[in-house]
């Protein structure tokens, strides 16, 4: 081979070198491109999975925190439940007791002075004068019925009638004309609501 017929195989030697090249720049300018890309889309796939995460996370504790709320209201409920039952055979219990209670303190001389006092005084502050109907007990004395005139002859001026009542065993029960003031001690227990605040009060347990 010549010089001369050497110089087209090295040009073209060069040449072909040159696009081999620039093939592999190009080649690898877009390998790096992908692999820039496929970081790109991994991290954003990641970010997406992460952020997903968290949300399932987040909704997982609020649900368990509403789930928590649920049950503890239940368990609330119930015990306020369980606490109205006890109470209101707290106040069964103790109605009867009560009832005795005031049918001893009835026939107790002194303690029966304090109550038809009492009644005395509810009178006047309750009824108009008039004529007035007492009710009381077979056993209530002449004595005590001057007592019972005499406290309420203060302030007003009505006219008393004294009728014994085979029902009473204790209390009075005093009509005018258009009341009643029942101081018996069912009149004095007919208010349950109230009767049975005070009795859990007292008890300490109300619910």
């Amino acid at each position: 081979m010549t010089r001369a017929s050497l110089i087209p195989t090295l040009q073209s030697d060069a040449l072909a070198r040159e696009i081999e090249q620039q093939l592999k720049e190009e080649t690898d300018a877009v390998i790096a491109g992908a692999e820039r890309d496929a970081h790109a889309v991994l991290a954003q796939a990641r970010a997406d999975a992460r952020a997903r995460m968290h949300a399932a996370i987040v909704e997982l504790r609020r649900e368990g925190a509403r789930r928590s709320a649920r049950a503890q209201a239940q368990r609330d409920t119930q015990a306020r439940r369980r606490a109205q039952r006890q109470a209101a055979l707290a106040v069964g219990d103790a109605l009867p007791l009560l009832n005795e209670l005031l049918q001893a303190r009835w026939r107790d001389a002194s303690a029966r002075r304090q109550w038809t006092d009492a009644a005395a005084h509810l009178c006047l502050a309750r009824l108009r004068p008039g004529r007035w109907l007492v009710e009381h007990p077979r056993d209530w004395s002449e004595a005590e019925r001057r007592d019972f005139r005499a406290e309420t002859a203060v302030g007003k001026s009505s006219e008393i009638d004294f009728k014994a009542a085979d029902d009473l065993a204790a209390g009075l029960r005093i009509r005018s004309d258009s009341a009643v003031l029942d101081a018996t001690p069912q009149g004095l227990l007919a208010d349950r609501r109230n009767i049975a605040a005070l009795l859990l009060d007292e008890m300490g347990e109300r619910p």
